[in-house]
């Protein structure tokens, strides 16, 4: 082979190699994108399911399903701690994401007025938001959906902090609920 030649397979050994780390980067750089839109749709999922949930949290317990019942979390009366504590639980846990305060829309029903009201769920029913339908709400998301939300947004969202084991964060956050007048 002479220089020239040899030259020119150097220089087109070199142009494989960058564009394979080219390629190599590009993909690291769309793998780690791909990564973060997951990790932000899990936690928007769970705003929304959030949100959701607040919907579904207005139907009462009378529908039934196949899933397990929650711990029983009994009668909440809100106190200043209850609520405080269910505050910083909506807050830790990205509730925010999904369920508004304030009445606003979002990806899961607003939490404002929830408390003891009635909604439709997408079966027709209507049920009264309870202390049974609103722990059934957070610790099972998907056995009751209100009517305008789907299901299998909350659930995955919630599901690491196996709420239906954690009868005291279930009623902090039903006392929360039930201060959003």
């Amino acid at each position: 082979m002479s220089e020239h030649e040899h030259g020119k397979t150097q220089s087109e050994s070199d142009g494989i190699w960058r564009w394979l780390l080219g390629g190599l980067a590009g993909g690291g750089i769309i793998l780690g994108l791909l990564v973060a839109a997951y990790a932000v749709g899990y936690h928007r999922g769970q705003d929304h399911h959030g949100t959701r949930a607040a919907s579904v949290a207005t139907t009462t317990t009378t529908a039934t399903t196949t899933a397990a019942k929650p711990a029983a979390v009994g009668a909440v009366t809100p106190t200043p701690a209850l609520i405080a504590q269910g505050k910083t639980l909506f807050a830790s846990a990205g509730c925010s994401g999904c369920h508004s305060l304030s009445g606003a829309a979002g990806a899961g029903p607003t939490l404002k007025g929830l408390a003891g009201g009635q909604t439709t769920l997408t079966n027709g029913q209507t049920v009264t938001a309870d202390d049974a339908y609103l722990a059934r709400s957070i610790t099972d998301p998907d056995a009751q959906i209100v009517k305008g939300y789907g299901a299998g947004i909350m659930a995955p969202a919630v599901a690491g902090f196996d709420l239906g084991a954690k009868p005291a964060d279930v009623r902090a956050l039903i006392a929360f609920v039930k201060s959003q007048q």
